[in-house]
């Protein structure tokens, strides 16, 4: 009616109010694409939140391991991006609603890919329901929620499994580095850089929902370090750079120092200073008369030994290979990829230097 009236009027209006009904409470808040049950044997995943990471990354990713995994359903806060990736991805359904995830018996492990402030509340809930879950790092954004996460573990009782998506210890270079660390003689140095590239501080990676990029990005590190030297954090110390200008922020620029137990070191530099152009990740370990040089998961060699190692033609950071290893998990209840105890500690570390800040 109202474009019947802008076209029939001889006086056109300046404006125009489109007033919509509101949504009956009871209107549908799921898509359905197919009511068939999926294969027997495979492990049934609901994905939530279907923004780039989730489509780009982990839906793929499911799809090319069919075999194991059945993508029962997309969940998203639109939902127009929820029904185009289930459509796209042949889920059974979409939706709106986190519930319907919990509420589904068919749905056996849950894929939290949201922004970071929800990583924490919603893997408990996920978890208090009876599903396994793999929560994209973070685990959570504060001491109060992994309080919470640990207190449900040390309830006692059969527990579904809980990933934190800790990547980079699954790629394939990593690897071949702890392969090649595992009968070393002397503690280990680590210098690792990860040139992060500049993020506006109005982006919501700083503010509430993100937590800020140590926190929500540097865990990925902390979790390295401790897999590859294989020991208890005696100490953290943190330095960071607070630039004039006010285009920075507190944890966009540091440099944080490890000290383990066996006497190992392991820095990470973090920098939003840098250009782009330089690649983002690289790290040199020394151990043994060696060292072992990681080129942007690219390619990886060992210097002072006859290794060949190893190169690809573009970066291999594990993703593919963790949900290998999780889905595995989850079908011959086989230790879990990543120890608790583990996902725990690299959480803390985040915690610890964020307030040295």
């Amino acid at each position: 009616m109202a474009y019947e009236a802008i076209r029939s009027s001889s006086e056109k209006p300046l404006m125009v109010f489109l007033q919509y009904p509101s949504r009956p409470d009871n209107q549908p808040r799921k898509t359905v694409f197919r009511t068939a049950p999926g294969k027997p044997g495979r492990t049934r995943v609901a994905v939530v939140g279907a923004g780039g990471f989730a489509q780009g990354t982990h839906l793929p990713n499911l799809v090319k391991l069919r075999n194991r995994y059945e993508i029962r359903a997309v969940m998203s806060r639109s939902g127009l991006n929820a029904v185009n990736a289930a459509r796209q991805y042949e889920a059974a359904y979409a939706t709106t609603e986190f519930e319907e995830i919990l509420g589904d018996a068919q749905v056996d492990l849950v894929i939290i890919c949201t922004r970071h402030d929800l990583h924490g509340p919603l893997a408990l809930r996920a978890l208090r329901a009876g599903k396994h879950v793999l929560v994209e790092k973070p685990l959570c954004i504060k001491p109060a929620e992994l309080g919470d996460i640990k207190n449900f573990f040390s309830e006692g009782g059969d527990k579904p499994v809980l990933m934190t998506g800790f990547n980079r210890r699954f790629a394939p270079p990593v690897r071949l580095a702890h392969q090649w660390l595992e009968k070393r003689h002397t503690p280990l140095i680590i210098n690792y850089r990860m040139n992060a590239g500049y993020i506006p501080l109005d982006h919501w990676v700083h503010g509430k929902e993100g937590g800020g990029r140590n926190i929500g990005e540097a865990c990925h590190i902390y979790d390295l370090f401790n897999f590859l030297v294989g020991s208890e954090v005696a100490s953290v110390r943190a330095t960071t750079v607070s630039p004039a200008s006010r285009k920075w922020s507190r944890s966009d620029n540091f440099v944080a120092t490890l000290s383990y137990a066996d006497g190992s070191i392991a820095t990470l530099t973090y920098t939003a200073l840098g250009s782009t152009d330089y690649p983002k990740e690289q790290m040199e370990i020394f151990a043994d008369g060696k060292v072992i040089f990681l080129d942007d998961f690219k390619a990886i060699k060992i210097v002072g030994a006859n290794h060949r190692g190893w190169q690809s033609g573009a970066p291999e950071k594990g993703q593919l290979q963790e949900l290998q290893a999780l889905g595995e998990c989850v079908e011959s209840g086989i230790e879990w990829p990543i120890p608790l105890n583990q996902q725990i500690a690299a959480t803390e570390i985040s915690f610890k230097i964020e307030a040295q800040f």
